[in-house]
């Protein structure tokens, strides 16, 4: 894991504030393209989004082209709801994702999600940037962790490497 601190220039070139960015990588028994998919087939998003085990999560909106909008509510076992909503900026098939990120009380960043292939399988790399606080960074680390784990139990459900059906427990 890595974080790091950065000063991003808008258009324009005025320096905005110090934002706050993360780095998670995963390692997923799946192609590029299967692992891309699991990002951009509101069905499988629905499966794995939601940072904690017990979450469910509803697709709202899913409108899948660069600057097409997303809504994704998601019910924690507590009775908490979270609103995830923003707008895909960039669509690579079985390379990247990219999309800003808005949740009810933080101001918009930008989450980039790359997948390269690696040992048989897919090394994937998800960048958070434009955090406004340690604080929510932090929080950012532990949703995404807890996601990320979500999804690889996903991927393995849905079938390993070759893509094949899962295996019988």
């Amino acid at each position: 894991m890595n974080t790091v601190e950065s000063v991003h220039l808008p258009p324009g070139g005025t320096p905005m504030p110090r934002t706050h960015s993360l780095t998670l990588q995963r390692q997923l028994p799946v192609t590029p393209s299967k692992a891309f998919d699991f990002w951009v087939n509101p069905t499988k998003v629905a499966s794995w989004w939601g940072p904690n085990a017990g979450d469910t999560s509803d697709v709202r909106t899913f409108e899948l082209r660069g600057g097409g909008r997303y809504r994704v509510v998601t019910h924690a076992p507590n009775g908490d709801t979270y609103d995830f909503t923003g707008e895909f900026r960039a669509l690579e098939p079985g390379r990247k994702v990219s999309f800003t990120w808005e949740i009810e009380k933080s101001g918009p960043s930008q989450v980039t999600v790359a997948f390269d292939e690696q040992s048989g399988g897919t090394k994937l790399t998800l960048v958070h940037e434009g955090l406004h606080s340690e604080e929510e960074r932090d929080d950012c680390i532990d949703g995404w962790n807890g996601a990320l784990d979500k999804l690889e139990l996903e991927v393995r459900q849905w079938g390993g490497a070759q893509g094949e059906a899962p295996a019988p427990p």
